[in-house]
């Protein structure tokens, strides 16, 4: 009697490698692609819901405020749970929020699924990172990392530039509409092109046991002091990007919908300065490096009170390519002083940051009101000053 044999069940297919670096590239597209659209259609949302400043910026500060709250848990959510799982779960559920926020008939509406947009956001980066740690090998991770970082900047762009674009010829709930389309599209290329875990191993403990795990880094001077650092560096972005809109809506430059989407083009300066920030700092080291970020980035801001169109898209850009510098050096110093648990000294890190850009957004509305773009432009430069002292002050010579 004669036997067929069959070959063994196998998982399916591995994707080739390429697919998975470009499924990478995709969650650091999503990761920023929907937290900053607002910025630049405020004025544009003024017209449509009749509201002041304040209240309009208040579409960015809910978001990051739940970027903020929910990051921390999001780790805790992929150590336990794993790090695909969770990554797809933030995606459909930010891809549904998106698209869901075009129903909304008034801005409290608006704001609500504005901040479930939040909440889901940081299952994508932090699930991400950590996939990336464990599924590449160690000699590929930083460049898979650097794609992931492109990736980000490059949704940060995108997001603004389509929502300005599409606001500009079908109004501002087909923006919402289209951009959970492209997040669908991009949670599709995601699943397809990262394989599951191999070597996750679940976290035993409970929330309660996570939540201890931060105790000691709120006890660490060095640590404390970066979080603050991190607060002030995306304070000073946020600031700049939403207030320099209303600034350049304003008269004598009168930009509309698609002179600010083109605007953001500055931000691509990140894809740059990013690798550029590793370099320099091997060469350097990470506090001369930071210190001369913020140096670029304040110079920058200087720019912008100059009247000439052009000075204000050079300023911008010096601006970015500081912060995004000064962001890489501050987010690498973490690990670096975090004497355990670090993964949860990077979520604490992501919270301080996030909560720097839900103040940033709102908190200059009055100096915006009585100051102007003057004003916001001294507020940044104070804490650009800030934090370029106390990363000076307290990592010592690194």
């Amino acid at each position: 009697m004669s036997t067929t044999t069959l070959p063994p069940a196998t998982a399916p297919a591995h994707p080739p490698e390429w697919l998975r670096r470009a499924a990478v590239t995709a969650a650091g597209m999503c990761a920023f692609f929907t937290m900053y659209v607002t910025q630049g259609l405020l004025p544009s949302l003024q017209s449509v819901f009749h509201a002041s400043v304040a209240e309009l910026s208040l579409t960015i500060t809910v978001t990051t405020l739940a970027v903020a709250l929910a990051a921390p848990f999001s780790g805790i959510a992929a150590d336990r749970f794993g790090r695909k799982q969770v990554l797809l779960a933030s995606l459909a559920g930010l891809a549904l929020s998106t698209a869901l926020a075009a129903t909304a008939d008034t801005l409290h509406g608006l704001l609500l699924w504005r901040a479930i947009e939040g909440l889901c956001i940081p299952g994508v980066f932090t699930a991400t990172v950590a996939y990336i740690s464990e599924e590449w090998q160690a000699s590929d991770a930083p460049a898979v990392t650097a794609l992931y970082i492109a990736g980000s900047v490059a949704g940060g762009f995108c997001g603004r530039f389509i929502a300005g674009m599409v606001t500009a010829h079908a109004g501002w709930q087909a923006a919402f509409v289209a951009l959970g389309a492209v997040n669908f599209g991009l949670l599709l290329l995601i699943a397809r092109g990262l394989p599951p875990s191999r070597r996750f191993h679940a976290s035993r403990g409970g929330l309660g046991a996570a939540l201890a795990g931060f105790a000691p880094h709120l006890r660490n001077p060095k640590l404390l002091g970066t979080y603050a650092i991190g607060f002030g560096i995306l304070f000073s972005q946020v600031c700049t990007f939403t207030y320099v809109s209303f600034h350049l809506a304003a008269a004598p430059y009168h930009f509309d919908l698609k002179d600010l989407s083109l605007l953001f083009t500055v931000y691509l300066v990140g894809m740059v300065a990013t690798p550029l920030a590793g370099k320099l700092a091997a060469t350097f080291g990470k506090r001369p490096v930071f210190v001369c970020a913020v140096i670029l980035g304040s110079g920058g801001m200087l720019l912008t009170l100059l009247a000439p169109v052009w000075a204000i898209v050079l300023g911008l850009t010096l601006s970015s390519g500081g912060v995004f510098i000064a962001q890489s050096m501050a987010t690498s110093q973490v690990p670096t002083f975090a004497r355990q648990a670090r993964s949860s000294a990077v979520g604490l890190y992501v919270l301080c940051y996030y909560l720097g850009g839900s103040v940033g957004a709102f908190g200059p509305a009055w100096v915006w009101a009585h100051a102007g773009w003057a004003g916001c432009v001294a507020l940044v430069l104070a804490a650009q000053l800030a934090i370029g002292t106390a990363a000076w002050v307290l990592w010592g010579q690194v």
